[in-house]
């Protein structure tokens, strides 16, 4: 699967935040200097092509089990924002 012009601008995100960052969380910050503002499926469907692609991993929160992040894969655990990787996600 090719990259998108979104998917492409998710991942040079996710990587200059540096940290594991929740789905609305780095839409807001995406939409922080855009005209026409990103909605929440449009961010959450290109991080699952990323996640597809192997380039992103998906945590879940250790304080509440329904709250997801995303991270660069194979980024080094350096945040302590209480988000663990969950196996194969």
């Amino acid at each position: 699967m090719p990259a998108t012009p979104l998917t492409t601008e998710v991942l040079r995100a996710l990587e200059r935040i540096g940290c594991p960052v929740s789905t609305p969380d780095l839409m807001r910050w995406l939409n922080r200097d855009r005209s026409t503002p990103l909605v929440v499926d449009q961010v959450y469907r290109a991080l699952d092509a990323l996640r597809a692609r192997g380039e992103v991993q998906r945590l879940k929160a250790t304080h509440n089990k329904r709250i997801r992040y995303w991270t660069i894969s194979g980024a080094s655990d350096g945040c302590r924002c209480g988000a663990r990787q969950l196996g194969a996600s």
